[in-house]
């Protein structure tokens, strides 16, 4: 599988790592629910989450692997934290991965995963790999 993964380098990290300032800011909106008559709520997420979404598609984080199989790994470093603190760079991307990509069949996934912090939490992990590289 690592064959296939594009491979990332600084200038992609940190085109990644610059949404992290914005997304510590206290009190930041991801975004709101959308309720409109006739039609199912959605979230609609700020501009820089969307432009979040874009920069990670763009700088190649987003990668081809089998993330639903993987939902539960997902999950136990949703539900574990410290987990993070350890993890290498395929499993940050095999995270964000599965993360947009659950949003497109569960509305709202993404939205609890920024509101949680648990996307704040893989952004820390990402500097300090690429604190590390340097």
């Amino acid at each position: 599988m690592k064959d296939s993964i594009p491979e990332i380098g600084l200038q992609q990290i940190d085109a990644i790592l610059k949404y992290l300032s914005v997304f510590e800011k206290q009190d930041y909106q991801f975004g709101q629910w959308v309720e409109q008559e006739g039609q199912f709520p959605y979230f609609s997420f700020s501009p820089e989450v969307n432009q979040f979404i874009g920069t990670l598609r763009k700088q190649n984080m987003i990668i081809p692997f089998d993330w639903r199989s993987w939902s539960a790994e997902a999950k136990r470093y949703q539900s574990d934290p410290d987990a993070l603190e350890a993890v290498d760079l395929l499993t940050l991307r095999k995270l964000l991965t599965a993360h947009v990509r659950a949003d497109r069949f569960v509305e709202g996934h993404l939205a609890r995963v920024f509101e949680s912090g648990h996307i704040t939490a893989i952004l820390r992990r990402l500097k300090q790999i690429r604190d590390e590289m340097t």
